[in-house]
């Protein structure tokens, strides 16, 4: 069996995502991407919220073949819930455990 090949992004939103509303914040964001990728593109990049990294990020997994279409999709997501939001890509990498290294080294 061939494993799907990912790829992890370090996404930043302009407002904070405290834990009391991260449930519905993976929801709206979900659907925020369906309609920026289309249903056929979401199927494909495969996107999941791995980790909350505390109140000013996430990491979002996509595959690998998706994730630049990912990455201009998730700028493009303005409003969810009928606030304004903007989202930020800091950084990606093939591993989880390479993203948060990288994190660590910068700070």
């Amino acid at each position: 069996m061939i494993r799907d090949k990912r790829r992890y992004l370090t996404i930043m939103p302009s407002r904070p995502v405290f834990e009391s509303e991260r449930a519905a914040f993976e929801a709206s964001f979900y659907s925020a991407l369906l309609v920026q990728l289309g249903e056929a593109e979401y199927f494909k990049a495969n996107p999941k919220i791995m980790k909350f990294i505390g109140t000013d990020g996430f990491i979002l997994r996509v595959s690998l073949e998706r994730y630049e279409k990912s990455i201009v999709a998730v700028t493009f997501i303005k409003s969810m819930g009928g606030k304004p939001i903007g989202f930020y890509t800091m950084k990606s990498s093939g591993t989880i455990k390479a993203l948060q290294k990288r994190s660590a080294e910068k700070e």
